[in-house]
């Protein structure tokens, strides 16, 4: 017998998904889980950049 979660958890799976469990600050939850939302919703994005959120600056994660 499967259970309920184990079903859901193949189905995101077979729609190509990817669980994953991370230690974030608190203060940018919101912001990544919005991130991860977009980037599910939208396949052809991609995280690239992050912003510093006290001078605003912006820095390449691939730098």
């Amino acid at each position: 017998m499967t259970s309920r979660n184990a079903m859901y958890e193949q189905t995101m799976r077979d729609k190509g998904l990817k669980k994953i469990t991370l230690w974030i600050p608190d203060y940018c939850a919101d912001d990544l889980k919005l991130m991860a939302t977009i980037c599910c919703e939208n396949r052809n994005l991609v995280p690239s950049i992050v912003r510093n959120i006290k001078t605003g600056r912006i820095k390449g994660i691939n730098q």
